[in-house]
C-alpha cells in the first residue's frame, strides 16, 4: 500500500514537468515563427497586383531602401500611420526611397477608396490571401512593417504604428540611403 501512495505522489511532480517542457516547446515555436524574418535576413521576394491589378515585385526595387508595409484599411493604427509615411516617402523618394504598402484586406474596395482620399504617392499591393504576410514574412500583427537596405536585407522589423517622419526615424532612414537630412 505505501508504494502506490508513493506513486500518486510522484505523477504531479510528473506532469508539471511535462507541462514545462510543452510549454517551452511552444514558446520556441511562437518565437522561431514571429521573428523568423529579422534584421540580417535577405527580404523574401514576392510578385503581387496592385489596386490597379498591375503586377508589382520587390525586385523592382532593387538598389532602393524599401519600407515594406503590412496593413489592412480595417486597422486603426495602420490607417493612422499612412499620412506620415507617405509624408516620408514624398520627401525622400529622389534619394533612393521606396514605400510599398501591402494590404491583406479581401477586397480592393476599401484599400482603393483609403488610397485615394489620402492621395498615397507609393504602390499600394494586396495580398488577399495572406500568403506573403504570413508564409514569407511570418507576421502576425498589423501594422508590421520592415526597412530593407540596398542590398536586399531586412534592416529591422517593427511591429505597431509609427510616427515615419519623426526625426528618429527620417535619421535612421537616411542613414540607410546614405545621407544627412
Amino acid at each position: 500500500m505505501e508504494k502506490s501512495a508513493d506513486h500518486t505522489n510522484r505523477r504531479p511532480v510528473f506532469l508539471f514537468f511535462l507541462f514545462i517542457i510543452l510549454i517551452s516547446f511552444l514558446a520556441i515555436l511562437i518565437a522561431s515563427y514571429v521573428f523568423a524574418q529579422t534584421s540580417g535576413t535577405v527580404a523574401p521576394g514576392f510578385a503581387l497586383s496592385d489596386i490597379h491589378g498591375k503586377k508589382v515585385s520587390l525586385s523592382d526595387f532593387r538598389g532602393k531602401v524599401v519600407i515594406l508595409n503590412f496593413w489592412a484599411s480595417y486597422c486603426g493604427p495602420c490607417k493612422a500611420e499612412m499620412p506620415s509615411l507617405n509624408k516620408l516617402y514624398l520627401e525622400l523618394k529622389n534619394r533612393g526611397l521606396a514605400v510599398i504598402a501591402v494590404s491583406v484586406d479581401p477586397t480592393e474596395a476599401p484599400v482603393l477608396s483609403f488610397a485615394s482620399e489620402n492621395k498615397l504617392a507609393f504602390p499600394v499591393l494586396m495580398d488577399k490571401n495572406k500568403e506573403i504576410y504570413f508564409d514569407d514574412y511570418a507576421s502576425i500583427g498589423l501594422p508590421t512593417t520592415f526597412i530593407i537596405n540596398r542590398k536586399g536585407i531586412i534592416s529591422e522589423k517593427i511591429i505597431g504604428e509609427q510616427e515615419w517622419d519623426s526625426p528618429e526615424i527620417k535619421g535612421r532612414i537616411l542613414n540607410l540611403l546614405g545621407g544627412k537630412p
